[in-house]
């Protein structure tokens, strides 16, 4: 970028060239061609931050006077002293309506010129052609009630007759620290720094102070640390796509029509009316294809946050914003017809003045991370993102668990034997019990006797019970049952995941426990999002008897009331969110065609462990 004593020399040179081509211009003429034809307007910011007040000392040049100040030179091209005096207490008013700071609730902040150091005027003024040579500098003051943790920048310095716009060649340094801040701003654009008044560093800090205070602020800020740029993060599961982009308003309005009555707020009742703009924006650009076929987005969160960082560590609350320094997060999920995700295309094609290119971060089955950038600059397949999912990454097949055929005890009978013994009996007290019946009965005795290893029927044992698994063994198996139920959330669409549930659970109700699959797992503070699971673990339980239970539970099926732990993650912006939560419940488990199923599930407890916010880091 061109410094400004470079542009100071070119606008000399073009003034110069000028008047030596033409021999006779009116001064009329030459003001219009100067405010039409060389509108240059650079003015140099320097602010000091203190806890208590900002000062600033703007720079601008004299030639501003003409062009904002309706400054005429006289017949001799000659602008006079008192004009010019004049012009200069006038700029007062008007450098305090184009230059202003915003605290973080978007609030203006009432400022006073504090201090002129005008030019020096000579008694016969200033020639026209030598505006440009001199300068003046003000002085503007802004007080604090306390320390700021955000101060918003915003330059105005403009005319709607300029062809190239005015600079504002910004500086900012806080107090007590050698930590400086530099920006180019032009008519209409802001820029937000943030002040940390806990962790400040001298000018002799080390490298080594210097690397922990810089991690210490990604932190704190969670690592969105420039308020006037374009964020992008595209996140592919087996289950869905998401594009996030986090907007500044003041970007946005260039792109599309933000419908608000206060220039400077988006009120609570202003902003469903813009989400829609955003939707009708958005629906049908940028195409999508997921496994070969074109998806539509689903908008599933479009909030509006202010500079209060922890905003990004949970859904918005709504909230009035300022239009200099607030932004919009937009999040697009795309989910996939059938099958879980194998393949992305994903594409962006709308660039404005004010975005000409978007750099986003891709996370891709939380395994891989890739720095891409979308630019105008580029052919149109360039600003299109490709990634196909490696064999061994893709959802495998959830096994059954075969279940443990156990034994009835049973009983052989060997009715011949106790038919004869019947006529024995029979015969000695029909026979009355003397000789006769005697030569009958001992003979059928003896048969039956000899026939008593031959059994005719078997039945179930009356006095045994039946078995039953162990306590380890009842545990493994629902262990075993409660990993692939989890693990059926990576399935993508919902009857796909039906059928990944039937592997480990009971038909009719597959729709009840995917419910509360879903509910268990939501993250209430960022909108309500499924966490995706990264590790199952049963801590404990007991086998609880068929006979307390209450329910109809037929053997070899059992009831279990157990403990287990599911740590899952979920994440946006570049932040994950970790929760361990632990969770109670009753399980009936059954065997259906040979393997063991989940036919009940009444969660009676739910605990979250812990819980950390961290950053993605390359």
């Amino acid at each position: 970028m061109l410094t400004s004593e470079t542009l100071r020399l070119q606008f000399v040179a073009l003034v110069l060239l000028f008047f030596a081509s033409k021999t006779a211009v009116s001064a009329a003429e030459v003001r219009s061609t100067v405010r039409s034809g060389h509108p240059i307007s650079i003015t140099e910011a320097s602010m000091y931050v203190t806890k208590t007040r900002a000062v600033t000392r703007l720079q601008m040049f004299a030639e501003d006077l003409v062009l904002f100040q309706e400054l005429e030179p006289n017949d001799q091209d000659r602008l006079m002293p008192e004009d010019l005096k004049r012009a200069l207490e006038d700029h007062k008013k008007f450098l305090l309506e184009k230059f202003s700071l915003r605290n973080s609730k978007g609030e203006l902040l009432v400022g006073q010129v504090t201090d002129l150091k005008p030019f020096t005027i000579p008694a016969e003024g200033i020639p026209s052609s030598e505006m440009m040579m001199h300068t003046a500098v003000y002085e503007i003051e802004h007080t604090f009630a306390e320390p700021p943790e955000f101060l918003t920048i915003q330059q105005d310095i403009a005319d709607e007759n300029f062809i190239i716009p005015s600079e504002m060649s910004l500086h900012v340094h806080q107090a007590g620290t050698a930590l400086n801040f530099s920006e180019r701003l032009l008519p209409g654009a802001s820029t937000t720094i943030r002040f940390d008044w806990d962790q400040a560093l001298s000018e002799d800090a080390t490298d080594q102070e210097w690397d922990l205070w810089f991690e210490k602020q990604r932190e704190k800020t969670l690592g969105i640390t420039s308020y006037s740029s374009v964020y992008s993060f595209i996140y592919i599961e087996p289950a869905e796509v998401r594009h996030e982009v986090l907007v500044p308003l003041a970007t946005l309005n260039t792109m599309i029509r933000l419908t608000h009555q206060d220039p400077a707020f988006v009120e609570i009742a202003e902003q469903e009316t813009i989400r829609e703009e955003i939707r009708k924006w958005l629906m049908n650009e940028n195409p999508v294809m997921i496994n070969g076929t074109r998806v539509l987005p689903e908008f599933t969160r479009i909030d509006f946050y202010s500079l209060n960082l922890s905003d990004f560590a949970a859904q918005a609350a709504e909230q009035k914003v300022s239009m200099a320094s607030g932004r919009v997060g937009i999040i697009m999920t795309y989910r996939p017809v059938g099958d879980p995700v194998r393949d992305v295309s994903l594409g962006w094609n709308l660039f404005y003045s004010a975005m000409t290119k978007i750099p986003a971060v891709v996370v891709a089955y939380q395994e891989s991370m890739e720095r891409f950038e979308f630019s105008r600059f580029n052919k149109p397949e360039e600003n299109t993102l490709k990634w196909s999912c490696p064999q061994e990454l893709l959802p495998g097949r959830i096994e059954s668990v075969p279940a443990k055929q156990m034994p009835v005890p049973r009983m052989n009978l060997p009715l011949l034997t106790l038919f004869l013994l019947g006529i024995s009996i029979y015969s000695w007290f029909r026979l009355g019990r003397g000789r006769r019946a005697l030569l009958i009965a001992v003979p059928q005795v003896v048969l039956a006797l000899l026939m008593l290893k031959i059994p005719l029927i078997t039945i179930a044992h009356p006095w045994k019970a039946l078995p039953e698994l162990s306590a380890e063994e009842s545990k493994a198996t629902l262990d075993s049952l409660l990993k692939g139920m989890y693990r059926s959330l990576d399935f993508g669409s919902e009857d796909r995941v039906y059928d990944a549930l039937a592997a480990t659970v009971d038909g009719p109700l597959l729709e009840d426990l995917y419910l509360q699959l879903q509910e268990s797992l939501r993250v209430r503070e960022q909108g309500g999002a499924v966490a995706r699971i990264r590790e199952v673990l049963t801590e404990g339980g007991q086998v609880t008897p068929r006979e307390q239970s209450g329910l109809a539970v037929s053997w070899p099926g059992f009831c279990y009331r157990g403990r287990w732990t599911v740590a899952g993650t979920v994440e946006h912006w570049g932040h994950i969110h970790e929760r361990q939560n632990l969770f109670e419940a009753s399980f009936t488990v059954e065997p259906r065609d040979g393997v063991w199923k989940i036919t009940r599930m009444d969660i009676v407890g739910q605990e979250q462990k812990s819980a950390r916010t961290t950053l993605r880091k390359f």
